[in-house]
């Protein structure tokens, strides 16, 4: 990957990730590639303290501190030495960016109450990056607080080098496998009245962790694996009424790819996989379901399987043809190969695991949410993260009816799972 620098050793511009030259593309107010990520605090929110929180942390993520910039065959990253100013909590979540917003950042950073919210237009990085730098900003912020109240020394945070986490991960862990591509089958969609426009239902559902865990291993399953096969059910349940139907549920699943190549990169790198149920019969049981999960988790989640993945992106990226067409044309090739995947999925479940912090700062912190958008062509996506003793799985949708959260958060019950469940108000229906 190339990077400019001027004499004093900063980067001037560098190239967007492979996965992030897709998302300049397909976003737009419909969908914005934004996610939300949130903290909830025992305090509120001094703004004065947060702006000089974000503007300590900042200067530690070089991927954070960018514009971009349209080129002649590639989007590109500049530098931005602006500020980067935090506000109240006004729009919806994941709304869209507008080009000049923020001084040209590609992230916001908001407030409201007791709360501290991170949104990143998706270009940026994953949730691996996002969650690193949430968590100093939060850990900084809690500093400046204690520091404000009683004097409490602030503490070092640990150095991060600038230029380290601007490194394309998938450019650097190709070795030419035999690439795997994406399914472009038709996969069976959830469909139903859409909420007004501009309008997201949010259901929030927060679980015991310990209850999970218990429940999960007496199965010999992971949480993810479970919750993708719950996923799985109630769909089949709810609207395929365990008939059996020509087009599959397809359950796209994100994956930190960074355990795999060892990669410390705070821009993306993930890869998806498609686990599913082609139901070609009526009398499939929920451990039916578990155990085909398992295996197809089994099968995909490996470094080879991830390096077939990578080597089928970046081969398209590395061709002279492709490298050398204006963008306005691969503008078009990127728009369609979107459009062909995106019809093989059902619903997106993504589970960014524990919000971990150093033990001084725990008992500041009460809980974390992630959001994400919603589209056109998935009008429903299904999130998950953790802190301490509590999960938060999150949907969000267009639509208005609540069947696929409602025999989601039934079946955990039914499986001994205590769930509360709360939401934005966008639903006037009884979820009970």
């Amino acid at each position: 990957m190339t990077i400019i620098r001027n004499a004093n050793s900063e980067a001037k511009w560098h190239r967007l990730d492979n996965t992030a030259n897709m998302f300049p593309v397909i976003s737009n107010r419909n969908y914005s590639s934004v996610y939300r990520i949130s903290t909830r605090l025992t305090i509120q929110i001094d703004p004065i303290l947060l702006q000089k929180a974000l503007d300590q942390t900042l200067p530690r993520f070089g991927s954070f501190r960018v514009r971009l910039r349209r080129g002649f065959f590639w989007y590109y990253f500049e530098a931005n030495d602006k500020q980067c100013l935090i506000g109240p909590e006004q729009s919806n979540p994941c709304s869209y960016f507008l080009p000049a917003q923020n001084n040209h950042f590609l992230f916001r950073v908001t407030y409201f109450e007791n709360r501290i919210n991170l949104e990143v237009f998706h270009v940026v990085t994953d949730g691996a990056g996002a969650i690193d730098f949430l968590k100093e900003l939060v850990c900084r912020y809690i500093d400046l607080v204690l520091f404000e109240k009683d004097g409490t020394p602030l503490q070092e945070r640990p150095t991060v080098d600038v230029f380290s986490d601007i490194e394309d991960s998938y450019l650097k862990n190709f070795v030419g496998s035999k690439p795997v591509g994406y399914p472009t089958d038709q996969a069976f969609g959830i469909k139903g009245t859409k909420l007004p426009i501009y309008t997201k239902g949010v259901i929030i559902g927060r679980i015991p962790i310990k209850q999970i865990l218990t429940l999960c291993r007496s199965k010999g399953i992971t949480v993810t694996q479970y919750l993708t096969a719950v996923m799985i059910w109630s769909i089949y349940r709810e609207y395929l009424n365990g008939e059996p139907n020509k087009e599959p549920i397809h359950v796209s699943v994100p994956v930190n790819l960074r355990p795999y190549f060892e990669s410390t990169t705070t821009m993306n790198f993930f890869s998806m996989i498609s686990v599913g149920l082609l139901a070609t019969r009526n009398d499939y049981t929920f451990d039916d379901i578990v155990a085909t999960v398992k295996e197809q988790f089994g099968q995909k989640l490996t470094r080879e399987y991830f390096a077939a993945k990578i080597a089928y992106n970046v081969s398209f990226a590395k061709s002279l043809y492709v490298r050398f067409l204006p963008l306005f044309i691969k503008n078009i090739g990127l728009k369609i190969t979107y459009l062909r995947t995106s019809k093989s999925n059902t619903i997106t479940l993504s589970n960014i695991g524990r919000f971990k912090v150093p033990e001084r700062y725990i008992s500041f912190i009460t809980g974390i949410e992630l959001i994400m958008g919603a589209t056109n062509s998935e009008p429903m996506k299904c999130s998950i993260c953790s802190f301490e003793r509590s999960m938060v799985i999150t949907f969000t949708s267009r639509i208005q009816d609540t069947y696929l959260q409602r025999a989601f958060f039934r079946k955990l019950a039914a499986d001994g799972i205590n769930v509360t469940i709360e939401s934005n108000g966008a639903y006037y229906e009884n979820l009970q």
